[in-house]
C-alpha cells in the first residue's frame, strides 16, 4: 500500500511508497548497457514475469501476454500509487495523509534490450506515442483521476533501475505541485490578456525572440524555455491547443516520434550517455478550450546533481544558459537526423 502525506509547510504531498525500494536495479552494475540478462522482465519470452498485459501492439496472430508483441502495457509491479480499498486515517494537521491511491502502468518500448529511444525509427516510435496516448485517455476516464503523468527514465542518473527502455504512466488522485503552479499562473495570464494561453504566447515570444529555438514544424516548437532548470533542457510545444496528451493527433505524435529522440541523440553528440527525462502531465476532464490546459512535453538531461541550497531553496541553478544549450543543439541537428545503425529493426 501507499499513501499521500501533506507538508504542513508547503502544502506539498509526498508519495510514501516503501514497495518502490524492493526494484531490481540494474544501473548499479556500471554506466554501459549490459547484455540482456535471461530474467529481464521486459523482453520477449519473459511476459509471465509482468502483470497481465492491459494493451499490446502484435502482428497478426500473436497471443497476448506472450511473445510476439513489439510494444507492450501492463501495471507496474512495484508501484508508486496502486489501487487499494485500504482505508488511512486521514489524521489531522500537521498530520494530514490519504491513501495513495491511483495507477502505475508501464510501456515497453520495443523488444529490444539494448536499443534505446535514440535508435528507434520514427514509424515504430509513432505507434509508441499512440499507445501512450490511449493510454493516457484510459486512466483519464477512471474515476478520481486528477492528472497522469508520462515519463520515461533513461540512463543511471535519471532515477530508472531497468535498462531495458521503457515509459510510465502514473495516474493520481491529486494535483501534483507543478501543476497547480503553472495553472494558476495561466489563469492570471488569461485573465490579464483576455484569455489568451500562456504556454502559446510564451512558445510565439520563443519564434520571435529565435535565440532558443531549436526546430519548427506545423505541428510542433522545440526550443530551450527561458529559465530552463538543467543544462539542454529542451521543450516541444504543439500549435493546436488541447489541455490533454490523449487529445494529440496523429499528425502531432509522428512529429513527437520524429524530434524527441532526434534531441535526445543532438543531446549525446555533446554529452555520450547522457541520462535523461522526458515527461508529459495531463489533466483529466479539462475544458479543451480552456487557457490554462495545454500539454507538452519536456526533455530534462540529468547532467548535475542539486547541491544545499538549491535544496533548500528550491532555487535550481543551470550552469549552461538556455540560449547556448539551444545553438549546440542546432549545430548537432543535422547529423542527429537519422536513427544510429541498425535501428531499423525495432
Amino acid at each position: 500500500m501507499t499513501e499521500i502525506r501533506w507538508d504542513a509547510l508547503t502544502g506539498r504531498p509526498v508519495v510514501v511508497a516503501e514497495a518502490r525500494a524492493q526494484r531490481p536495479n540494474e544501473y548499479a552494475a556500471g554506466p554501459a548497457v549490459p547484455p540482456a540478462p535471461p530474467d529481464c522482465p521486459f523482453c520477449e519470452g519473459n511476459e509471465s514475469t509482468t502483470p497481465p498485459e492491459v494493451t499490446s501492439v502484435r502482428p497478426p496472430g500473436g497471443t497476448p501476454n506472450g511473445p510476439g508483441w513489439t510494444v507492450r502495457a501492463f501495471a507496474n509491479k512495484f508501484p508508486t500509487v496502486a489501487p487499494t480499498s485500504v482505508s488511512v486515517d486521514p489524521g489531522r494537521a500537521p498530520f494530514a495523509r490519504s491513501a495513495g491511491t491511483g495507477a502505475h502502468e508501464v510501456v515497453v518500448l520495443s523488444p529490444a534490450h539494448d536499443r534505446p529511444l535514440a535508435e528507434l525509427t520514427g514509424p515504430h516510435l509513432a505507434t509508441v506515442f499512440r499507445v501512450l496516448r490511449d493510454r493516457v485517455a484510459e486512466l483519464e476516464r477512471r474515476p478520481g483521476t486528477r492528472s497522469v503523468v508520462m515519463f520515461e527514465n533513461a540512463g543511471p542518473e535519471s532515477g530508472g533501475t531497468l535498462w531495458h527502455p521503457h515509459a510510465q504512466l502514473v495516474g493520481l488522485n491529486v494535483e501534483p505541485p507543478h501543476r497547480a503552479e503553472e495553472r494558476a499562473a495561466a489563469e492570471r495570464f488569461a485573465a490579464a490578456a483576455s484569455g489568451a494561453c500562456l504556454i502559446e504566447a510564451t512558445a510565439q515570444a520563443e519564434r520571435q525572440d529565435g535565440s532558443r529555438v531549436v526546430a519548427e514544424t506545423a505541428e510542433l516548437l522545440a526550443y530551450a524555455p527561458f529559465a530552463s532548470p538543467v543544462p539542454y533542457a529542451a521543450r516541444l510545444v504543439p500549435a493546436a491547443h488541447a489541455p490533454s496528451f490523449s487529445a494529440a493527433s496523429d499528425a502531432e505524435l509522428a512529429r513527437v516520434a520524429e524530434l524527441l529522440p532526434r534531441l535526445v541523440r543532438a543531446l549525446r553528440a555533446q554529452v555520450p550517455r547522457a541520462s535523461y527525462n522526458w515527461t508529459v502531465v495531463s489533466v483529466p476532464g479539462a475544458d479543451p478550450t480552456a487557457p490554462s490546459n495545454h500539454w507538452r512535453l519536456d526533455l530534462l538531461p540529468r547532467l548535475v546533481r542539486p547541491d544545499g541550497f538549491e535544496i533548500a531553496s528550491g532555487v535550481a541553478v543551470n550552469p549552461l544558459s538556455p540560449e547556448e544549450a539551444a545553438r549546440r543543439y542546432r549545430a548537432a541537428w543535422a547529423a542527429a537526423a537519422e536513427p544510429l545503425p541498425g535501428a531499423d529493426k525495432p
